[in-house]
Protein backbone atom coordinates (compact mmCIF):
# COMPACT_ATOMS: atom_id res chain seq x y z
CA UNK A 1 0.00 0.00 0.00
CA UNK A 2 1.28 3.40 -1.22
CA UNK A 3 1.11 6.00 1.44
CA UNK A 4 3.21 8.51 0.08
CA UNK A 5 2.10 12.21 -0.77
CA UNK A 6 2.43 13.68 -4.08
CA UNK A 7 1.47 16.88 -5.75
CA UNK A 8 -1.26 15.99 -8.94
CA UNK A 9 -2.98 18.64 -10.67
CA UNK A 10 -6.55 18.82 -11.47
CA UNK A 11 -8.20 20.95 -14.52
CA UNK A 12 -11.74 21.94 -14.31
CA UNK A 13 -13.77 24.33 -16.58
CA UNK A 14 -15.84 27.54 -14.87
CA UNK A 15 -17.76 29.67 -16.36
CA UNK A 16 -16.31 33.42 -15.14
CA UNK A 17 -18.25 36.16 -16.09
CA UNK A 18 -16.69 39.59 -16.98
CA UNK A 19 -17.92 42.88 -15.72
CA UNK A 20 -19.56 43.58 -18.54
CA UNK A 21 -21.69 40.56 -18.59
CA UNK A 22 -22.81 40.91 -14.94
CA UNK A 23 -24.16 44.30 -15.72
CA UNK A 24 -26.10 43.14 -18.33
CA UNK A 25 -27.37 40.41 -16.46
CA UNK A 26 -28.33 43.04 -13.55
CA UNK A 27 -29.77 44.90 -16.29
CA UNK A 28 -31.87 42.31 -17.75
CA UNK A 29 -33.71 41.29 -14.80
CA UNK A 30 -34.23 45.31 -12.90
CA UNK A 31 -38.25 46.37 -13.29
CA UNK A 32 -38.68 49.28 -15.25
CA UNK A 33 -38.87 51.77 -12.47
CA UNK A 34 -35.38 50.66 -10.68
CA UNK A 35 -33.61 50.67 -13.79
CA UNK A 36 -34.40 54.03 -13.87
CA UNK A 37 -33.27 54.22 -10.29
CA UNK A 38 -29.86 52.39 -11.32
CA UNK A 39 -28.99 54.68 -14.18
CA UNK A 40 -29.44 57.54 -11.95
CA UNK A 41 -26.84 56.10 -9.83
CA UNK A 42 -24.15 55.48 -13.05
CA UNK A 43 -25.24 58.95 -13.86
CA UNK A 44 -23.67 60.18 -10.19
CA UNK A 45 -20.96 58.37 -10.82
CA UNK A 46 -19.95 58.53 -14.40
CA UNK A 47 -19.67 62.08 -15.28
CA UNK A 48 -19.48 61.54 -19.39
CA UNK A 49 -23.10 60.65 -18.97
CA UNK A 50 -25.52 63.65 -19.70
CA UNK A 51 -28.51 63.71 -17.54
CA UNK A 52 -30.83 65.66 -19.18
CA UNK A 53 -31.02 62.80 -21.87
CA UNK A 54 -32.24 60.27 -19.09
CA UNK A 55 -34.21 62.45 -17.26
CA UNK A 56 -36.28 63.49 -20.39
CA UNK A 57 -36.64 59.93 -21.63
CA UNK A 58 -37.82 58.79 -18.45
CA UNK A 59 -40.52 61.79 -18.06
CA UNK A 60 -41.81 60.48 -21.38
CA UNK A 61 -41.88 56.84 -20.46
CA UNK A 62 -44.20 58.02 -17.63
CA UNK A 63 -46.61 60.67 -19.31
CA UNK A 64 -46.92 57.61 -22.28
CA UNK A 65 -48.06 55.48 -19.02
CA UNK A 66 -50.57 58.00 -17.76
CA UNK A 67 -51.87 59.16 -21.36
CA UNK A 68 -53.04 55.34 -21.52
CA UNK A 69 -54.98 55.48 -18.29
CA UNK A 70 -58.76 56.21 -19.19
CA UNK A 71 -58.86 58.44 -16.54
CA UNK A 72 -60.58 61.61 -16.02
CA UNK A 73 -58.44 65.32 -16.35
CA UNK A 74 -59.07 65.15 -11.85
CA UNK A 75 -58.11 61.89 -11.57
CA UNK A 76 -54.80 62.57 -14.04
CA UNK A 77 -53.69 65.18 -11.97
CA UNK A 78 -53.62 63.15 -9.21
CA UNK A 79 -52.12 60.69 -10.33
CA UNK A 80 -49.18 62.66 -11.44
CA UNK A 81 -48.52 64.22 -8.59
CA UNK A 82 -47.12 61.72 -6.52
CA UNK A 83 -44.82 63.50 -4.80
CA UNK A 84 -47.85 64.40 -2.19
CA UNK A 85 -49.98 61.33 -2.59
CA UNK A 86 -49.10 59.18 -0.08
CA UNK A 87 -51.65 58.27 2.50
CA UNK A 88 -49.25 59.52 5.32
CA UNK A 89 -48.36 63.05 3.77
CA UNK A 90 -52.24 63.34 2.86
CA UNK A 91 -53.33 63.00 6.72
CA UNK A 92 -50.35 65.56 7.74
CA UNK A 93 -51.80 67.93 4.91
CA UNK A 94 -55.01 67.69 6.43
CA UNK A 95 -53.95 67.93 10.03
CA UNK A 96 -52.27 71.32 9.17
CA UNK A 97 -55.42 72.21 7.63
CA UNK A 98 -57.15 72.36 10.88
CA UNK A 99 -54.84 74.96 12.35
CA UNK A 100 -54.32 73.09 16.03
CA UNK A 101 -51.39 74.94 17.94
CA UNK A 102 -48.04 74.28 17.48
CA UNK A 103 -47.91 71.49 19.92
CA UNK A 104 -50.92 69.49 18.85
CA UNK A 105 -49.80 69.70 15.44
CA UNK A 106 -46.16 68.20 16.25
CA UNK A 107 -48.17 65.76 18.06
CA UNK A 108 -50.22 64.90 15.51
CA UNK A 109 -47.65 64.34 13.27
CA UNK A 110 -45.95 61.81 15.58
CA UNK A 111 -49.13 60.02 15.93
CA UNK A 112 -49.91 59.66 11.98
CA UNK A 113 -46.28 57.97 11.98
CA UNK A 114 -47.62 55.47 14.53
CA UNK A 115 -50.02 54.34 12.16
CA UNK A 116 -49.66 50.79 11.04
CA UNK A 117 -50.74 49.72 7.80
CA UNK A 118 -54.71 49.48 8.32
CA UNK A 119 -54.65 53.08 10.26
CA UNK A 120 -54.89 51.96 13.70
CA UNK A 121 -52.73 53.16 16.83
CA UNK A 122 -51.32 50.84 19.21
CA UNK A 123 -52.07 51.72 23.12
CA UNK A 124 -48.17 50.64 23.54
CA UNK A 125 -46.79 52.61 21.29
CA UNK A 126 -48.88 55.92 22.09
CA UNK A 127 -48.45 55.37 25.57
CA UNK A 128 -44.48 55.21 24.74
CA UNK A 129 -44.63 58.27 22.90
CA UNK A 130 -46.18 60.17 25.70
CA UNK A 131 -43.56 58.78 28.12
CA UNK A 132 -41.13 59.90 25.80
CA UNK A 133 -42.31 63.09 25.19
CA UNK A 134 -43.78 64.13 28.89
CA UNK A 135 -47.14 65.25 27.43
CA UNK A 136 -50.32 66.15 29.03
CA UNK A 137 -53.40 63.25 28.41
CA UNK A 138 -55.67 66.71 27.23
CA UNK A 139 -53.24 67.25 24.82
CA UNK A 140 -53.13 63.91 23.80
CA UNK A 141 -56.81 63.51 23.46
CA UNK A 142 -56.89 66.25 21.49
CA UNK A 143 -54.61 65.12 19.09
CA UNK A 144 -56.15 61.50 18.99
CA UNK A 145 -59.31 63.84 18.22
CA UNK A 146 -57.92 65.47 15.61
CA UNK A 147 -56.60 62.68 13.66
CA UNK A 148 -60.10 60.64 14.32
CA UNK A 149 -61.74 63.03 12.14
CA UNK A 150 -59.68 63.12 9.25
CA UNK A 151 -60.44 61.05 6.22
CA UNK A 152 -60.58 58.30 5.14
CA UNK A 153 -63.21 57.88 8.35
CA UNK A 154 -62.10 55.28 10.76
CA UNK A 155 -58.00 56.53 10.55
CA UNK A 156 -56.58 56.76 13.88
CA UNK A 157 -59.20 54.05 15.65
CA UNK A 158 -56.96 51.28 18.35
CA UNK A 159 -59.28 48.53 16.82
CA UNK A 160 -61.23 47.28 14.14
CA UNK A 161 -64.68 48.58 16.45
CA UNK A 162 -63.43 51.73 17.30
CA UNK A 163 -62.82 52.18 13.24
CA UNK A 164 -66.51 50.84 12.57
CA UNK A 165 -67.68 53.37 15.46
CA UNK A 166 -66.11 55.99 14.24
CA UNK A 167 -67.22 55.61 10.41
CA UNK A 168 -71.22 55.55 11.54
CA UNK A 169 -70.83 58.32 13.84
CA UNK A 170 -69.21 60.32 10.77
CA UNK A 171 -72.65 59.57 8.84
CA UNK A 172 -74.67 60.39 12.04
CA UNK A 173 -75.59 56.88 13.07
CA UNK A 174 -74.45 57.14 16.60
CA UNK A 175 -77.18 55.03 18.87
CA UNK A 176 -78.30 53.35 15.76
CA UNK A 177 -79.30 49.49 15.40
CA UNK A 178 -76.09 49.51 13.26
CA UNK A 179 -74.41 51.39 16.35
CA UNK A 180 -75.62 48.77 18.85
CA UNK A 181 -73.93 45.69 16.85
CA UNK A 182 -70.96 46.83 16.55
CA UNK A 183 -70.73 48.44 19.55
CA UNK A 184 -71.56 44.99 21.30
CA UNK A 185 -71.79 42.12 19.14
CA UNK A 186 -69.40 42.77 16.51
CA UNK A 187 -67.55 39.24 17.23
CA UNK A 188 -70.94 37.28 16.76
CA UNK A 189 -71.65 39.52 13.28
CA UNK A 190 -68.10 38.23 12.03
CA UNK A 191 -69.54 34.34 12.46
CA UNK A 192 -73.14 35.78 10.90
CA UNK A 193 -74.95 34.81 13.93
CA UNK A 194 -77.70 37.11 13.33
CA UNK A 195 -80.66 35.56 15.46
CA UNK A 196 -78.48 34.94 18.09
CA UNK A 197 -77.35 39.25 17.65
CA UNK A 198 -81.61 39.57 17.45
CA UNK A 199 -82.20 37.88 21.00
CA UNK A 200 -79.72 39.26 23.13
CA UNK A 201 -79.97 42.90 21.78
CA UNK A 202 -83.77 42.81 21.45
CA UNK A 203 -83.52 44.33 18.05
CA UNK A 204 -85.64 42.57 15.22
CA UNK A 205 -84.09 39.91 13.30
CA UNK A 206 -84.96 42.13 9.84
CA UNK A 207 -83.74 45.76 11.62
CA UNK A 208 -80.06 43.20 12.47
CA UNK A 209 -80.05 42.31 8.62
CA UNK A 210 -80.15 45.73 7.81
CA UNK A 211 -77.66 46.69 10.58
CA UNK A 212 -75.48 43.84 9.13
CA UNK A 213 -75.66 45.68 5.51
CA UNK A 214 -74.97 48.69 6.75
CA UNK A 215 -71.97 47.87 8.45
CA UNK A 216 -70.74 45.59 5.59
CA UNK A 217 -70.90 49.00 3.65
CA UNK A 218 -67.94 50.25 5.97
CA UNK A 219 -64.05 49.87 5.19
CA UNK A 220 -62.28 48.28 8.55
CA UNK A 221 -58.90 49.00 7.23
CA UNK A 222 -58.91 52.24 5.93
CA UNK A 223 -55.60 52.92 4.96
CA UNK A 224 -54.62 50.24 3.44
CA UNK A 225 -57.56 50.64 0.90
CA UNK A 226 -56.02 54.04 0.88
CA UNK A 227 -52.57 53.13 0.45
CA UNK A 228 -53.26 50.16 -1.93
CA UNK A 229 -55.45 52.04 -4.20
CA UNK A 230 -52.99 54.90 -4.79
CA UNK A 231 -49.85 52.29 -5.28
CA UNK A 232 -51.46 50.46 -7.63
CA UNK A 233 -51.49 53.78 -9.82
CA UNK A 234 -48.01 53.40 -9.67
CA UNK A 235 -47.06 50.08 -10.65
CA UNK A 236 -45.10 50.87 -14.18
CA UNK A 237 -45.89 48.57 -16.20
CA UNK A 238 -42.79 47.52 -18.57
CA UNK A 239 -44.71 45.69 -21.20
CA UNK A 240 -47.76 47.10 -22.64
CA UNK A 241 -50.08 44.56 -25.02
CA UNK A 242 -52.74 46.47 -26.97
CA UNK A 243 -54.82 46.31 -29.71
CA UNK A 244 -53.96 48.88 -32.36
CA UNK A 245 -55.92 48.90 -35.94
CA UNK A 246 -57.53 45.36 -35.21
CA UNK A 247 -54.33 44.10 -34.52
CA UNK A 248 -52.06 43.35 -31.28
CA UNK A 249 -49.02 45.26 -30.66
CA UNK A 250 -46.64 44.77 -28.08
CA UNK A 251 -44.57 48.05 -26.82
CA UNK A 252 -42.10 48.22 -23.77
CA UNK A 253 -42.42 50.78 -21.02
CA UNK A 254 -38.49 51.69 -20.35
CA UNK A 255 -35.84 53.91 -21.12
CA UNK A 256 -34.41 53.33 -24.89
CA UNK A 257 -30.23 52.45 -25.60
CA UNK A 258 -30.56 56.02 -27.07
CA UNK A 259 -31.21 57.62 -24.11
CA UNK A 260 -27.44 56.94 -22.58
CA UNK A 261 -25.67 59.80 -24.23
CA UNK A 262 -22.20 60.79 -23.68
CA UNK A 263 -21.52 64.33 -23.49
CA UNK A 264 -20.07 66.40 -26.55
CA UNK A 265 -17.94 68.29 -23.77
CA UNK A 266 -15.83 65.16 -22.51
CA UNK A 267 -15.73 63.67 -25.43
CA UNK A 268 -13.65 66.45 -27.11
CA UNK A 269 -11.45 66.69 -23.91
CA UNK A 270 -10.81 62.95 -24.39
CA UNK A 271 -9.88 63.58 -28.10
CA UNK A 272 -7.63 66.86 -27.20
CA UNK A 273 -6.26 66.28 -24.07
CA UNK A 274 -2.38 65.40 -23.48
CA UNK A 275 -2.75 64.33 -19.83
CA UNK A 276 -2.20 60.83 -19.90
CA UNK A 277 -4.67 60.73 -16.22
CA UNK A 278 -7.43 62.44 -18.04
CA UNK A 279 -7.40 60.73 -21.00
CA UNK A 280 -7.16 57.19 -18.92
CA UNK A 281 -10.10 57.94 -16.68
CA UNK A 282 -12.42 59.86 -19.29
CA UNK A 283 -12.00 56.68 -21.80
CA UNK A 284 -12.36 54.18 -18.76
CA UNK A 285 -15.70 56.27 -18.14
CA UNK A 286 -16.96 56.33 -21.75
CA UNK A 287 -16.13 52.43 -21.84
CA UNK A 288 -18.55 51.98 -19.32
CA UNK A 289 -20.84 54.31 -20.91
CA UNK A 290 -21.19 52.06 -23.87
CA UNK A 291 -21.25 49.19 -22.00
CA UNK A 292 -24.64 50.40 -20.29
CA UNK A 293 -25.96 51.13 -23.67
CA UNK A 294 -25.37 48.06 -24.66
CA UNK A 295 -26.55 46.07 -22.09
CA UNK A 296 -30.55 47.73 -22.40
CA UNK A 297 -30.51 47.56 -26.00
CA UNK A 298 -30.34 43.87 -25.05
CA UNK A 299 -32.34 43.97 -22.82
CA UNK A 300 -34.97 45.88 -25.00
CA UNK A 301 -34.15 43.10 -27.53
CA UNK A 302 -34.92 40.60 -24.88
CA UNK A 303 -37.96 41.79 -23.29
CA UNK A 304 -39.44 42.51 -26.68
CA UNK A 305 -39.08 38.54 -27.78
CA UNK A 306 -40.51 37.36 -24.70
CA UNK A 307 -43.48 39.76 -25.10
CA UNK A 308 -44.12 38.53 -28.48
CA UNK A 309 -44.05 35.25 -27.84
CA UNK A 310 -46.22 35.70 -25.10
CA UNK A 311 -48.44 37.68 -26.81
CA UNK A 312 -48.63 34.86 -29.62
CA UNK A 313 -49.33 31.47 -26.85
CA UNK A 314 -51.76 33.64 -24.65
CA UNK A 315 -53.67 35.25 -27.77
CA UNK A 316 -57.06 34.23 -26.16
CA UNK A 317 -56.49 35.49 -22.87
CA UNK A 318 -55.35 39.27 -24.68
CA UNK A 319 -58.43 38.62 -26.88
CA UNK A 320 -61.04 37.17 -24.41
CA UNK A 321 -60.06 37.79 -21.11
CA UNK A 322 -58.69 36.40 -17.91
CA UNK A 323 -61.35 33.01 -17.81
CA UNK A 324 -59.16 31.95 -21.55
CA UNK A 325 -56.06 31.68 -19.68
CA UNK A 326 -54.18 28.52 -20.65
CA UNK A 327 -51.08 26.35 -19.17
CA UNK A 328 -48.17 27.82 -20.51
CA UNK A 329 -44.20 27.47 -18.75
CA UNK A 330 -41.22 29.55 -19.55
CA UNK A 331 -39.18 26.66 -20.46
CA UNK A 332 -41.53 26.37 -23.68
CA UNK A 333 -41.12 30.20 -24.00
CA UNK A 334 -37.05 29.36 -23.75
CA UNK A 335 -37.29 26.26 -26.35
CA UNK A 336 -38.99 28.60 -28.77
CA UNK A 337 -37.03 31.56 -28.69
CA UNK A 338 -33.63 29.23 -28.41
CA UNK A 339 -32.39 30.88 -24.90
CA UNK A 340 -32.18 29.39 -21.79
CA UNK A 341 -34.60 28.91 -19.11
CA UNK A 342 -33.02 30.89 -16.51
CA UNK A 343 -32.58 33.90 -19.12
CA UNK A 344 -36.40 34.01 -19.48
CA UNK A 345 -36.59 33.96 -16.00
CA UNK A 346 -34.56 36.45 -15.21
CA UNK A 347 -36.19 38.78 -17.99
CA UNK A 348 -39.15 38.82 -16.85
CA UNK A 349 -39.11 38.35 -13.06
CA UNK A 350 -40.76 41.21 -10.92
CA UNK A 351 -42.21 43.03 -13.89
CA UNK A 352 -45.89 43.76 -15.34
CA UNK A 353 -47.48 43.32 -18.80
CA UNK A 354 -50.26 45.91 -18.67
CA UNK A 355 -53.56 45.02 -21.60
CA UNK A 356 -57.13 45.79 -21.77
CA UNK A 357 -57.72 43.95 -18.86
CA UNK A 358 -55.67 45.36 -16.02
CA UNK A 359 -52.23 45.06 -14.76
CA UNK A 360 -50.51 41.52 -14.21
CA UNK A 361 -47.46 40.36 -12.89
CA UNK A 362 -45.58 38.31 -15.84
CA UNK A 363 -45.48 35.24 -13.33
CA UNK A 364 -49.74 35.25 -14.35
CA UNK A 365 -49.10 34.43 -17.54
CA UNK A 366 -47.28 30.78 -16.78
CA UNK A 367 -50.32 28.80 -14.85
CA UNK A 368 -49.69 25.29 -14.19
CA UNK A 369 -52.31 22.94 -14.97
CA UNK A 370 -54.91 22.52 -11.77
CA UNK A 371 -55.37 18.91 -12.37
CA UNK A 372 -53.58 15.84 -13.81
CA UNK A 373 -56.64 14.57 -15.49
CA UNK A 374 -57.52 18.05 -16.96
CA UNK A 375 -53.51 19.44 -19.02
CA UNK A 376 -55.75 22.24 -20.46
CA UNK A 377 -57.15 23.67 -17.17
CA UNK A 378 -55.86 26.05 -15.23
CA UNK A 379 -56.39 27.02 -11.32
CA UNK A 380 -57.88 30.61 -12.87
CA UNK A 381 -60.42 28.53 -14.33
CA UNK A 382 -61.52 26.62 -12.09
CA UNK A 383 -61.71 29.78 -9.42
CA UNK A 384 -63.91 31.68 -11.90
CA UNK A 385 -66.06 28.59 -11.81
CA UNK A 386 -66.36 28.61 -8.18
CA UNK A 387 -67.27 32.32 -8.18
CA UNK A 388 -69.74 31.44 -10.69
CA UNK A 389 -71.27 29.06 -8.76
CA UNK A 390 -71.16 30.69 -5.16
CA UNK A 391 -72.68 33.76 -7.22
CA UNK A 392 -75.92 32.26 -8.55
CA UNK A 393 -76.88 29.89 -5.31
CA UNK A 394 -79.43 30.89 -3.16
CA UNK A 395 -78.16 33.21 -0.42
CA UNK A 396 -81.11 31.92 2.27
CA UNK A 397 -79.59 28.42 1.85
CA UNK A 398 -76.35 28.59 0.61
CA UNK A 399 -74.06 25.66 -0.86
CA UNK A 400 -71.43 23.69 1.17
CA UNK A 401 -68.56 23.16 -0.24
CA UNK A 402 -68.89 19.84 -0.91
CA UNK A 403 -72.45 20.87 -3.04
CA UNK A 404 -69.88 22.94 -4.75
CA UNK A 405 -67.72 19.59 -5.75
CA UNK A 406 -70.64 18.01 -6.72
CA UNK A 407 -71.57 21.03 -9.17
CA UNK A 408 -68.29 21.46 -10.55
CA UNK A 409 -68.31 17.38 -11.13
CA UNK A 410 -71.20 18.53 -13.49
CA UNK A 411 -69.24 21.20 -15.49
CA UNK A 412 -66.74 18.43 -15.94
CA UNK A 413 -63.93 19.80 -13.21
CA UNK A 414 -63.38 17.14 -10.77
CA UNK A 415 -61.74 18.16 -7.92
CA UNK A 416 -61.38 17.54 -4.09
CA UNK A 417 -63.60 19.25 -1.19
CA UNK A 418 -59.78 20.74 0.33
CA UNK A 419 -58.91 22.21 -3.34
CA UNK A 420 -62.81 23.53 -3.59
CA UNK A 421 -62.23 25.22 0.75
CA UNK A 422 -58.85 26.43 -0.71
CA UNK A 423 -59.50 28.41 -3.75
CA UNK A 424 -62.65 29.74 -1.97
CA UNK A 425 -60.40 31.34 0.76
CA UNK A 426 -57.74 32.08 -1.70
CA UNK A 427 -60.86 34.28 -3.82
CA UNK A 428 -62.06 36.36 0.12
CA UNK A 429 -65.52 33.78 -0.12
CA UNK A 430 -66.37 33.55 3.34
CA UNK A 431 -67.85 29.76 4.39
CA UNK A 432 -71.35 28.83 3.44
CA UNK A 433 -72.69 29.45 7.02
CA UNK A 434 -71.37 33.43 6.99
CA UNK A 435 -73.20 33.48 3.83
CA UNK A 436 -76.36 33.00 4.40
CA UNK A 437 -78.52 36.12 4.72
CA UNK A 438 -81.78 36.01 7.02
CA UNK A 439 -85.22 37.57 5.95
Amino acid sequence: MDNSFGVSQLQEQAQILSPRQIQSLRVLQMPSAELYDYLMKELEENPVITFDSIDYAEKCRRNSHYASLENDGDQLEDVIADDNSSPIVSLRIQFSMCKPVPKIERLGYALIYLLDENGYLCYDDVEKLAQASNISLDDLKTAIDLLQSLEPAGVGAFNPRECILLQLERKGLRGSDAWVVAQDYLEMLSKNQLPQIAKKSGIPLHRVVNAQQLIRTLNPKPLMLEATHRSSDFIAPDIRIFKKDGAFAVELNQLSADSILIDATYSKIYQDTDNDTVHSFLGENMKKAQWLRESIRQRCDTLMECATELLKNQQAFFAEGPDWLHPYSRREMAEALGRSESTISRALRGKYVECEWGMFPTDYFFPKPSVDTHPLMTKNTIESSIQMIIGNEDRRTPMSDEAIVDKLGEMGIEVSRRTVAKYRDELGIPASFRRRIFD
